[in-house]
Order: structure tokens, then C-alpha cells, then sequence
């Protein structure tokens, strides 16, 4: 004889259909997958570097920065000579270097860190500054397929030839951040061999936001020459402290 269901089976069987039904309720739905922002064309690239590059000129008043220069010989575990400056800048004078602290050799300080300070200097001064800006007027731009990542950043890179030959510009690339086109990394060789290095010199330098502006937090020139052998110049820049241009405020009635 055939088992009857249970009453207590029967009485259950609307709380169950009901639960069936009400799964997709609670099941979230699929998201489509975000897709990525189209790349902008090469000259709408180039145009938005040079874009990024005049609003952190336009705005950025002056900034302190502590500045520590070390250098390595050979291959050496330990500097042969380091030197600590404090350096200050503002757009109407350029930069100053207060000097905090030194040791090891005379000799390189003098040589070497002695004539890079000179040489930023020199670059700061008003006069001299649209001149070795990383722009289209002074490097021939053009922005590689696809990107990478670097530093925490989605980065498009950019191949530099500069348009004139200078110790102050260099044939390389830089990287700039794919979302605001500012300068993450920059890397090359000097277009005119500095002085103070006899053969050629590799230069990095890495960015980061400090306050809203890419600022230079670290920097390496590695180079070799018969007088000095493999050297390795690291430069670290620490403590900024940023003075923005002053935002214009409206005009109140009695001066219109």
C-alpha cells in the first residue's frame, strides 16, 4: 500500500515553493566588467603632458626640500662622499641651497655634487626654466602603445628626443601617469655629456603627488669614466614643504 505524505509535508510545501521562487531575489546580479577609458590620441597625449606640466608651473609658488646626495664607487657598499642640502625654491628667484652636512671625499663633493647643485641651479632661474621643461616645445614626444605599470601607476610611455642639445636635456623616456598625464618617471642620457661625468651618464628620477604636485622623491646617475671608475650618484629628496600660488578671489564691488 502506498505511503500518504505527511500533513506536516503537505503544510510545508507552499514555505518551500515560496523559497524557490524567491531565490533569484536574493542571488545578486552579474555586473558587466568595467571597461577601461579609450586611450586619447598621440597629440591629445602630447597636448595634455604640456597641459599638466604648465599647471604645475602656474600654481606651484615655491616648495623646501631636504636633498641627500650620496655617491658610490666601484660597485661599494658604502658612499665615498655624501652631502646634505636644504634647498628652496620659489618661481620668481630659482632655487638656494643651505648646506647641512657632508663627509667622506672633498674631492667628489667638489667634482660631482658641487656642479649638479650649480647646474639646478642654473635651470631654476627664470630666464632659463621654458628651456628645459619636458614639453613638446623642447622634445620631440611620441607615446608608445598600450601601458604599464609603475609605481602604483597605470602609466603611458613616452619616447624623448630633445630638439636642441643641452647637458640639461636628455634623449630617453618618461612615463606619465595615464590618468592625469603627469610625470611619473624620467630616464635617459644627457643630449651633451656634463663635465663632471667623463663618459656616459644614465639618469633616473621617480615622482610621486606631494600635496598635489609631482614632485622628485629619488634619482640615480650612474656613469664610468678612466678617472673615476663606475660611479653611482643616488639622490634623495625628503620633508617637502609646498607653497601653492594663492587662488584669485573675487573682486568686491566698490573696486569694479
Amino acid at each position: 500500500m502506498r505511503k500518504r505524505p505527511s500533513r506536516m509535508w503537505i503544510t510545508r510545501l507552499p514555505l518551500l515553493i515560496l523559497a524557490i521562487y524567491a531565490l533569484p531575489a536574493v542571488i545578486p546580479a552579474q555586473q558587466p566588467a568595467q571597461q577601461p577609458a579609450p586611450r586619447p590620441p598621440d597629440q591629445e597625449i602630447i597636448a595634455r603632458i604640456d597641459a599638466a606640466v604648465q599647471q604645475r608651473s602656474d600654481n606651484l609658488a615655491g616648495y623646501t626640500v631636504q636633498e641627500s646626495y650620496s655617491i658610490y664607487r666601484n660597485g661599494e657598499d658604502s658612499p665615498s662622499a655624501e652631502e646634505t642640502v636644504q634647498t628652496t625654491y620659489t618661481h620668481a628667484a630659482g632655487k638656494e641651497f643651505t648646506p647641512i652636512s657632508h663627509a667622506g671625499s672633498s674631492m667628489l663633493r667638489s667634482a660631482i655634487i658641487a656642479k649638479v647643485l650649480a647646474g639646478e641651479k642654473e635651470m631654476s632661474l627664470t630666464a632659463n626654466r621654458p628651456g628645459v621643461l619636458v614639453t613638446s616645445a623642447n622634445y620631440d614626444m611620441h607615446p608608445q602603445s598600450g601601458a604599464v605599470d609603475l609605481n602604483g601607476h597605470k602609466c603611458i610611455v613616452v619616447d624623448l628626443t630633445p630638439r636642441r642639445k643641452s647637458q640639461h636635456l636628455f634623449v630617453g623616456k618618461e612615463w606619465v601617469d595615464a590618468a592625469d598625464f603627469t610625470v611619473i618617471r624620467l630616464a635617459g642620457v644627457p643630449s651633451e655629456s656634463p663635465s663632471f661625468f667623463a663618459g656616459e651618464t644614465i639618469v633616473t628620477r621617480d615622482y610621486e603627488k606631494v600635496d598635489g604636485f609631482p614632485m622628485a622623491t629619488h634619482a640615480e646617475a650612474r656613469s664610468h669614466s678612466f678617472l673615476l671608475g663606475d660611479t653611482l650618484m643616488k639622490i634623495d629628496y625628503t620633508g617637502y614643504k609646498i607653497d601653492r600660488v594663492p587662488a584669485p578671489t573675487a573682486a568686491s564691488p566698490s573696486s569694479r
